[in-house]
């Protein structure tokens, strides 16, 4: 019986270590699209997106606020005033009032579960960056991923350390990042919380920062790589495990 269970146990690390490992590509750097493809078509919106990966990036990054009733959507800032028609805080809208906005070429902002359904049928991982400060987003949002079969295609990402902290005490085999707001206190977040990789700045990321993160087991992702030689120095030289950009041309080189 011990036996039986030591064997059944041994699967489960096997298949949760797989699902954990498949996002990564070991021994190539992710090109990741920041926002979709920011810098050609409005961000966070379904279009750039899928534009991003039209021009063939590995993982697309999008930002997650969630409305007054409950429901997750693509907006990276608190309010809408940037980035479309609207104004006020994505917190106080209800659904219905936030699919009335149109972005600056028209396109209206999707919900996640709109972007999950589209981008089901590519080979494309997704970068959750979460703008909810409230931790019990994680269960809700996991509910989403699960729904749509994405488990292995997803990194769950933020910059509050309290909200990085649930993920991992949710679901320790989700695959989770933080990014701070001191970029250089990355490495000690993801020790603390047991992590799986860090998300930094890229002026923050040494080659030293770099190297000791890595070598401790961390993934490193860097943001946002808007210049092809920086782009060659991250992936060529300091081998991180992913790179964002707003314009995924640059990864032509």
């Amino acid at each position: 019986m011990r036996r039986r269970l030591a064997v059944i146990w041994a699967l489960v690390l096997f298949f949760a270590f797989g699902a954990r490992a498949g996002v990564w590509k070991e021994g190539k750097t992710l090109h990741i699209g920041h926002r979709g493809a920011r810098a050609l078509v409005d961000e966070n919106t379904l279009e750039s997106l899928l534009k991003a990966i039209e021009l063939g990036v590995d993982m697309v990054e999008f930002d997650i606020q969630r409305t007054k009733d409950g429901v997750y959507v693509l907006m990276h800032d608190p309010t809408v005033d940037r980035t479309t028609n609207g104004t006020g805080r994505v917190d106080e809208m209800t659904l219905e009032e936030f699919k009335k906005l149109k972005t600056k070429s028209g396109y209206t902002p999707p919900t996640l579960e709109e972007v999950f359904k589209a981008l089901k049928p590519y080979d494309v991982g997704m970068i959750l960056d979460i703008k909810v400060k409230d931790p019990n987003c994680i269960p809700e949002i996991y509910e989403l991923v699960e729904k749509y079969g994405l488990d292995d295609r997803v990194i769950y990402e933020s910059s509050y350390p309290k909200v990085a902290k649930a993920i991992e005490k949710f679901n320790p085999e989700l695959i989770s990042s933080i990014y701070p707001a001191i970029p250089h206190l990355a490495l000690l977040y993801a020790q603390a919380y047991h992590l799986d990789s860090i998300s930094l700045f890229w002026p923050s990321a040494t080659p030293l920062y770099v190297k000791i993160a890595q070598k401790q087991g961390y993934k490193v992702m860097v943001w946002t790589v808007n210049k092809k030689k920086w782009i060659k120095w991250f992936g060529n030289k300091l081998k991180v495990d992913g790179i964002m950009t707003d314009d995924p041309n640059l990864f032509k080189h």
